[in-house]
């Protein structure tokens, strides 16, 4: 962290963990298996005028279920892909991997998958030539670029 501090990249060290705590709370923050994921509530102030546009444009209700909906929808189309990614026996189970997480981030770089299975980059990089030469992967765009899956 002190390398942070160093480059100027952060006013303090420290300080961000009890300040959060300070004025959210300890419900602010869930851990799952990969990630420490942060909720932030605030209160909603509203006013009729407010309530009334909500209600001619669908408003909160109509998120929510489109939320709803959209969310099934590509949860569906995302295990279909996990499926056929899968079915190609000609694949190992560490390339197909590396397939199902670039077709839920075409824009994730070679050091986040490899943060994300936990292998160095050099094996990463093994794979993905793999991947390529099989046909399956194609880089557009070089380095800033993103990953285009071919099935």
């Amino acid at each position: 962290m002190r390398i942070f501090k160093d480059l100027e990249l952060v006013e303090q060290l420290g300080s961000g963990i009890p300040r959060i705590l300070e004025h959210y709370g300890k419900e602010s923050f869930s851990f799952s298996e990969n990630f420490l994921r942060m909720t932030f509530v605030t209160k909603e102030l509203t006013t009729k005028v407010d309530d009334k546009i909500d209600n001619e444009e669908g408003g909160q209700e109509g998120g929510l279920i489109g939320g709803l909906i959209g969310g099934q929808i590509g949860g569906q189309i995302d295990k279909g892909k996990d499926d056929v990614i899968d079915a190609i026996e000609e694949l190992t189970h560490r390339q197909k991997e590396i397939l199902k997480i670039i077709s839920s981030d075409n824009r994730i770089s070679r050091s986040g998958i490899a943060e994300i299975i936990h292998i160095n980059e050099s094996a990463i990089q093994k794979h993905l030539n793999g991947l390529k030469g099989k046909g399956y992967l194609e880089r557009i765009g070089g380095t800033r670029g993103y990953w285009k899956i071919h099935l």
